[in-house]
């Protein structure tokens, strides 16, 4: 044998190696013997860096806030369940937390057409519109320069796999 034709033949064992080796399923057993109701639920939630604030044609101010939901897998996904994202104005320095809280937004995801229509396929996010967002936004207030303009802070209460309640939270630095 030619010394091509064993490197060819070496190339096709360690492809097709490479192949066959798949990652362990991170819920294992069969979804009737374990209990399972729904495998393909939100393990976690992240605010997405397309979030941001934004002004509409009659000069109000609005955060664009996008959310991104991923399964077990770390593939984005849809959920059910009550959302609130929180906005919080910064005070101090960097370790006093997330700041004051200004606002709250409450968003109904078990509203099926609702969730739908707020879900971007282009982004795999959902896209909400929060309106009423205060003036300071849009200067960032009094801050101090090494602080962002707002923090964010999202909480889904949804599913779990086996139908029990589960709580998701992320945090957002808004820059100006």
């Amino acid at each position: 044998m030619g010394p091509r034709l064993l490197y060819a033949g070496a190339l096709l064992v360690a492809l097709g190696a490479g192949c066959a080796a798949r990652p362990r399923p991170p819920i294992a057993g069969h979804a009737e013997r374990s209990g399972i109701l729904n495998p393909f639920g939100p393990a976690a939630m992240a605010i997405h860096p397309l979030t941001r604030v934004d002004r509409d044609a009659q000069g109000r101010l609005w955060i664009i806030c996008h959310i991104e939901l991923r399964d077990a897998w770390g593939d984005t996904c849809k959920s059910t369940g009550q959302l609130q994202v929180q906005l919080y104005r910064p005070v101090g320095g960097r370790a006093s937390g997330l700041g004051s809280q200004e606002l709250i937004w409450n968003v109904d995801l078990s509203d099926l057409d609702r969730n739908a229509s707020l879900y971007d396929p282009a982004t795999r996010t959902y896209r909400l519109p929060l309106e009423d967002a205060p003036a300071w936004l849009a200067t960032g207030g009094d801050r101090p320069r090494d602080l962002p303009i707002a923090r964010l802070r999202a909480v889904l209460v949804t599913t779990g796999p086996r139908g029990e309640e589960r709580v998701l939270e992320s945090e957002f630095a808004l820059e100006g």
